[in-house]
């Protein structure tokens, strides 16, 4: 593999609009056109199209359908994640994180195209299809209140909502405290896993799982009837890379608001984004389980919900049957 491969990926994605000579290219990068021919090269390998023409120069097309490590390093740029692990295959995202938040104290962005046992919440099983969707893990370090942790998926829901509408301008809906749903249906689910002490938490984990080019072919019979994609809503494909920047400008965003501000002040924007009001569902919390409807959220992100005797239930964190 070309040691300029990275350097030359990045110039040539800044510049993507313009064709950038072999010479050139060797001139800012003090190489011999050689080398520049042999990075250009492994681009093509990997999947890069990578038009070239003579007496003009080279200029990338289209970039791989899989996970490359230094396009995300280009695209992530001015991110916090500045460490980013891609893999190829993993058991789960969520176990790579904690495995690797041993030997690392700042953020960590861990990426794979497939894993073989991704979960969800209540330890469920997450299909993870090679090539279609966002499979991927996030180590934070925010050192808070454990009463403070208790709105940080609320705020993430808006993050990935609006990631959602914002690149595919379908009109993604949020499933009480952290499903994301688009017409009825689940296109993205997340799980947030903490570490702390006495003194508050240290570490945040969240494991993010988003379907993106699924065809209904790529979901297994038993959830064809409750699962979608962007691909199958849209009738058209994302740009994975187009929507993985977007997301994480967006988790960011709101990562931020989360540190800074008290949930209250982007309740309006949550229960806009919610799917759950004037709608009789079923709640699970524990051994309590009821059929209500949600007609308040409050201050600190517990949901009200009223049952059909009157009677207000108070729920930190249920399983919602849609």
């Amino acid at each position: 593999m070309s040691k300029y491969k990275k350097d030359i990926l990045e110039y040539l994605m800044m510049h993507k609009d313009d064709y950038i000579s072999g010479q050139k290219l060797a001139e800012q990068f003090n190489v011999s056109r050689t080398a520049i021919w042999k990075a250009i090269e492994v681009l093509k390998t990997q999947g890069y199209s990578v038009e070239s023409i003579k007496n003009k120069g080279y200029r990338i097309t289209s970039v791989p359908d899989h996970w490359d490590r230094d396009l995300l390093s280009y695209l992530l740029t001015d991110s916090i994640f500045q460490k980013q692990f891609v893999y190829e295959e993993v058991t789960s995202t969520q176990t790579v994180a904690h495995e690797l938040l041993m030997e690392h104290d700042e953020p960590l962005l861990i990426l794979s195209e497939i894993q073989t046992v991704g979960r969800g919440r209540f330890k469920r099983p997450w299909a993870s299809k090679r090539d279609t969707g966002l499979w991927m893990s996030l180590v934070l370090h925010p050192n808070i209140s454990y009463q403070q942790i208790a709105t940080f998926n609320l705020f993430i829901s808006i993050a990935i909502a609006e990631a959602i509408k914002n690149v595919t301008q379908l009109e993604p809906k949020i499933k009480w405290p952290n499903d994301v749903y688009i017409n009825d249906k689940k296109v993205c689910g997340f799980l947030t896993e903490i570490n702390g002490d006495s003194d508050g938490v240290h570490t945040i984990i969240c494991g993010i799982g988003i379907n993106i080019n699924h065809t209904i072919e790529d979901f297994d019979e038993s959830i064809r009837d409750t699962a979608t994609s962007f691909k199958l809503e849209s009738k058209k494909e994302t740009d994975r890379y187009i929507f993985i920047k977007a997301l994480i400008d967006s988790i960011e965003h709101y990562y931020e608001a989360f540190l800074s501000q008290p949930f209250k002040e982007l309740k309006e924007i949550y229960k806009g984004y919610s799917m759950i009001w004037d709608r009789t569902l079923r709640y699970t919390e524990g051994n309590k389980q009821i059929y209500g409807k949600a007609v308040d959220l409050k201050d600190d992100g517990v949901l009200v919900v009223l049952d059909d005797t009157g009677e207000r239930h108070h729920f930190i964190s249920a399983d919602i049957e849609v």
